[in-house]
């Protein structure tokens, strides 16, 4: 009995978690900005929303970068480096748009930055 309250946790937990992949919150907060594909200097971009798409406007593009020779403890090894810059195009569908590389090295996981201060 023990161990299938054990199972029946897991496997609530994964159905929660793997639910939430598919939600609205998904992609507004986590895969937001992200790029998914590149081919040349044409790119899909993770738009969260393509209501409040601004077509041809220009954003900032970073990408996660991991420092291994960290040495203070409780110091982040990641850091935000810039690549480039990327002109949204078209929306392909409710969540996903195109966009142009204006300049920089822009790859897949980088990360448009939507909300600039």
């Amino acid at each position: 009995m023990r161990n299938f309250t054990k199972l029946l946790t897991v496997l609530t937990v994964s159905l929660f978690l793997l639910g939430g992949c598919a939600s609205q919150l998904y992609h507004d907060y986590i895969m937001s900005g992200q790029v998914v594909t590149a081919k040349g200097r044409e790119l899909v971009v993770c738009v969260a929303d393509t209501n409040n798409l601004k077509q041809n406007k220009v954003y900032d593009v970073y990408r996660a970068v991991y420092d291994d020779n960290v040495i203070t403890e409780g110091e982040s090894g990641y850091s935000r480096e810039y690549v480039g810059k990327v002109r949204l195009g078209n929306t392909k569908d409710e969540h996903f748009a195109n966009a142009t590389i204006v300049s920089g090295q822009v790859m897949p996981n980088d990360i448009v930055e939507f909300n600039a201060k």
